[in-house]
């Protein structure tokens, strides 16, 4: 789950300096309906994440 991974950084002592979540844009779902579940469970999570000072 996101918080398990979010959580598990944090306990590590990193400091989480951007996330984002990847979901295709309504002309993508559009173009090809197979994504539309990706609407409501993005396909990729990025993080960006420093070492606490």
């Amino acid at each position: 789950m996101l918080g398990t991974t979010l959580n598990a950084l944090l306990g590590a002592g990193f400091r989480l300096t951007h996330v984002e979540e990847w979901a295709p844009t309504e002309a993508q779902v559009v173009e090809r309906p197979e994504l539309a579940p990706e609407r409501e469970r993005p396909m990729f999570l990025l993080l960006s994440a420093q070492a606490a000072a």
